[in-house]
């Protein structure tokens, strides 16, 4: 009898162990959506801060005003509501294609009659963000794995923790 109260104990220890370590790797995740989200909106000021600078000495092209008539258009969609629910890949893949499009408008901008620091401090943006989307990934693989495995399995589903979607990250 002892014994079964024991591993009953022991069983009990480590559901709630596994339990508080999903929950922990859950809330990393969802301060990284929260620190990305400022990192992206940060980022869109401060491009259109220097392409206003830029713009005085170089006009846009057809394709970068496309661009930014495109950037306008995904942060209208990307704001985040705070939750993880059906609509958190999309805020994702909306982030990801603003990354691509800050990227591509940076790169064109006429550096020459820019501010310094404020490029230093868009670039500084820019690898902040990088930096918190791999916390993020990495947050969200850890999450992910320890709701598949079990007992982990069985512990999610009683503390209702789903796995959550990883940020495709831009390449260049």
């Amino acid at each position: 009898m002892q014994a079964l109260l024991l591993s009953m104990s022991l069983a009990v220890i480590l559901c709630y162990l596994w339990y508080a370590s999903l929950i922990k790797k859950r809330q990393s995740a969802i301060d990284s959506l929260t620190v990305l989200n400022q990192k992206i909106d940060d980022r869109l000021a401060l491009l259109t801060q220097l392409s206003n600078v830029s713009q005085q000495h170089q006009p846009l092209d057809a394709e970068q005003t496309t661009q930014w008539q495109q950037l306008h258009e995904l942060n209208t969609n990307s704001v985040w509501s705070q939750q993880i629910d059906q609509h958190l890949p999309e805020i994702l893949a909306v982030w990801s294609s603003m990354d691509i499009l800050q990227k591509a408008l940076f790169s064109n901008l006429h550096g020459d009659v820019l501010d310094e620091q404020l490029v230093n401090d868009y670039l500084q943006l820019e690898l902040d963000y990088q930096n918190a989307s791999e916390f993020y990934n990495q947050a969200v693989t850890d999450l992910n794995q320890g709701v598949k495995m079990f007992p982990g399995s069985v512990v999610a589903k009683l503390a209702k923790v789903t796995a959550m979607p990883i940020l495709t990250v831009a390449v260049g």
